[in-house]
């Protein structure tokens, strides 16, 4: 059996409206991240999670095929369309990809909008759409280096201007959108709106996220951590552990069963499979 060690990956940088997006550890079969280092080096995420199962990934992972789990670097110069994503029970109602995801915010100033106002219907949300006016319908958050916001399932969200985000997710790349500020794309016309993908798999039950230091859902576990010179990383059979570097930028993934060291100083950014 080849042994496991710690990977890199090339980089997998994603051009929007809005900025850019980087791919940092993905197995999603649209765009996945390449080893850049090793005996791995030019083989696909995708490729090591089919061949080596849950002796790669760990125990906890949900497929023995399917890395379970994607990592974003976020760069927002733009606003970010206003969007929901289905959970676990409404991707029966749309035929997409459940995505649940929580943010870090790296830098910037601007915006983030997480969470519908108190009170809000599908018949505000439709009103308030068609009339330009959803602002109103959304809650603000003030983006401040260390904010971290779970966004489940069903949350409707939108990433504002001026904003660097650490983003981890549910391996998905279903997105519906609700609203895009009025604004038109590359072509001229107003993009694509999902209205009706979007109401299905709105939880309008969901309550207004709150900064939290940690994120534990079944999905992944998430804690930063403050390194000074190295991080050591315990061989464990049930989960992978992934490692983004806070001030280098850089995400490292040690796969289950495998021990390291990590130079690392600064803040770490430590992700592995939920319970």
């Amino acid at each position: 059996m080849d042994s496991f060690y710690p990977l890199t990956f090339n980089a997998n940088i994603h051009t929007a409206l809005w900025g850019t997006e980087s791919w940092e550890i993905s197995g999603h079969a649209s765009s996945p991240s390449t080893v850049a280092n090793g005996p791995f080096a030019g083989r696909t995420l995708q490729d090591l999670a089919a061949k080596y199962g849950r002796g790669f990934m760990g125990a906890r992972a949900p497929s023995e095929t399917d890395f379970p789990l994607l990592f974003k670097v976020i760069d927002a110069k733009r606003r970010l369309s206003v969007q929901v994503h289905p959970n676990e029970v409404t991707k029966a109602l749309t035929g997409g990809e459940p995505k649940t995801e929580m943010w870090r915010v790296l830098g910037g100033k601007g915006p983030i909008f997480a969470g519908l106002k108190p009170g809000t219907t599908p018949a505000i949300v439709e009103e308030n759409v068609k009339s330009g006016r959803f602002e109103e319908t959304l809650v603000r958050h003030d983006a401040q280096v260390g904010l971290t916001l779970f966004i489940p399932g069903g949350l409707v969200h939108a990433i504002g201007e001026d904003v660097l985000i650490y983003e981890v997710q549910q391996s998905s790349n279903t997105t519906y959108r609700l609203y895009d500020w009025g604004r038109v794309g590359a072509d001229g016309k107003p993009r694509q709106l999902h209205i009706a993908e979007s109401l299905k798999s709105i939880d309008f039950d969901l309550p207004v996220p709150v900064s939290r230091e940690e994120v534990v859902c079944p999905f992944f576990n998430f804690r930063p951590f403050r390194a000074n010179g190295e991080i050591k990383i315990d061989a464990r059979p049930d989960t992978f552990t992934a490692l983004f570097l806070a001030d280098e930028k850089k995400s490292i993934l040690v796969p289950a069963n495998t021990a390291a060291v990590i130079p690392a100083t600064g803040t770490v950014l430590v992700t592995t499979l939920g319970e």
